[in-house]
């Protein structure tokens, strides 16, 4: 089921500017990932752990979005995983399952500043970000009943 809850996203708010960040890319290590870079773009930023069942069970859904979406959505995934290697194993058997391709870009958060920033106090969690600023949040794992709901807003995010 797909929530959202602002006594949870505590410093989430539409509209707001969508904090800036430099973590370094899980998918492609000698490199980081900056929230700037994506300032004129629509992005989907999504928070997950390897420990967590819903994180995994949506991670397909969101490499097909990003897929069919490619070159105007980015979906950036924020690994809170306490070991990095965990993180990493749960990723390179996700790609060998997407056939050895992703399109989600992978990055690593140990300390976990990031959802701090933004009061987050549960994974999955995602914000959609359109401008450099955030127009939906969402609670909790993508499933089939709440797909669409994601696909619809971020038509409109594309428009």
């Amino acid at each position: 089921m797909l929530l959202t809850s602002a006594s949870v996203f505590a410093d989430v708010k539409i509209g707001q500017k969508a904090i800036d960040f430099s973590l370094p890319s899980l998918s492609s290590p000698d490199q980081t990932v900056k929230m700037k870079s994506y300032k004129q773009k629509t992005v989907l930023l999504n928070f997950w752990a390897s420990w967590c069942k819903g994180c995994k069970k949506e991670m397909p859904f969101l490499n097909k979005l990003a897929s069919d979406n490619e070159g105007k959505l980015t979906v950036i995934a924020v690994n809170i995983d306490n070991k990095k290697k965990k993180a990493n194993d749960y990723i390179d058997k996700f790609i060998a399952k997407m056939g050895g391709t992703s399109k989600i870009k992978f990055v690593y958060n140990k300390d976990k500043s990031l959802p701090k920033a933004y009061e987050l106090d549960a994974v999955p969690c995602s914000l959609l970000i359109k401008n450099g600023k955030i127009i939906k949040y969402y609670l909790g794992s993508f499933d089939e009943d709440n797909e669409k709901v994601l696909l619809n807003d971020v038509k409109k995010a594309l428009k």
